[in-house]
């Protein structure tokens, strides 16, 4: 049996998910959220670039605000996850989350996207620690003049080293053996960076609270103040990507100006859509997505 059919169903409760509740909540809409409680926002130890906080503040502390801001409008926040969305034979959606069962008119999918995590004993402490950070956008600042290790392949590697040596960091590139799979040019940039290129494979790397040991093949041990893992995200996009919403090759869906898919009716923010994975970025493009929701019901 089904509930009352909702405006909204927003899935996910991070920074996009919950900015959307507030919206959709003081806008006096039916809506639901659901949580499956993997938000990457509760990993961080200090958030320093969320408008408002000058001094920083921890991710959980900063979920937490935000679920009371947004269960104060009445948006129903619940903790489940859906396993299927489906578009009904009247053009709704249906969602299951176990033996709930939802209908809703629109749904704004705000699912994120996971970090892929290298296998280093004590990575989870030296998280939290601020040894192993994995957004430069967003602590690059904090690392300035360390000694830093960009762990990736190829481009995306590249880059990072690139962008963390902006913070006039002594940064190391370990390449994991795809140096000479890449142009002169990209090559040229770490030169002009100032970026040191390893290019050996880590036999070891290991995590303390104030640095990181690499062993190399060799036999060699480099020390790092801080390591970058860039070895990519993986954005959770299935449910929209099941009902035939077009995702680039990354997992990032593609949405117009008002944040809908390519699936009338679904709307993406946050990390799962395209554009830059920060939580002020999250948040703007769920107050407009919330928005184009309220205008078109």
């Amino acid at each position: 049996m089904h509930d009352e059919i909702l405006d909204c169903l927003v899935i996910g409760g991070g920074a996009a998910g919950l900015t959307a509740a507030v919206y959709l909540g003081r806008y006096r809409r039916r809506a639901v959220l659901i949580d499956d409680g993997g938000s990457r926002i509760a990993r961080i130890p200090k958030a320093r670039n969320v408008i408002g906080f000058p001094d920083g503040i921890a991710g959980p502390e900063l979920l937490e605000r935000m679920r009371l801001h947004a269960g104060r409008y009445g948006t129903t926040l619940e903790l489940g996850r859906v396993e299927r969305l489906e578009r009904t034979a009247g053009g709704r959606f249906e969602a299951r989350a176990g033996s709930r069962r939802l209908e809703a008119r629109t749904v704004l999918l705000a699912t994120g996207a996971t970090d892929i995590e290298p296998e280093i004993p004590g990575l989870a402490p030296a998280l939290k620690a601020g040894v192993v950070r994995y957004c430069p956008i967003c602590d690059g600042y904090e690392t300035q003049g360390q000694r830093v290790a960009v762990l990736g392949r190829q481009q995306h590697g590249l880059r990072e080293a690139v962008f963390v040596a902006g913070f006039d960091n002594r940064v190391t590139w370990l390449a994991l053996g795809t140096r000479d799979t890449l142009p002169a040019e990209e090559l040229e940039r770490l030169r002009r960076a100032g970026v040191t290129v390893e290019d050996r494979e880590p036999r070891a790397i290991r995590c303390g609270p104030r640095q990181v040991l690499v062993e190399l093949a060799g036999g060699q041990t480099l020390e790092f103040d801080t390591l970058y893992p860039a070895l990519g995200l993986v954005h959770a996009c299935g449910l929209a990507t099941a009902l035939g919403a077009r995702a680039r090759p990354d997992g990032q869906l593609e949405v117009d100006e008002h944040y809908e898919t390519t699936v009338p009716g679904l709307y993406a923010a946050g990390d799962v859509a395209v554009d830059l994975n920060q939580i002020n970025v999250a948040a703007g493009q769920a107050a407009i997505a919330a928005t184009a929701i309220h205008n078109r019901l």
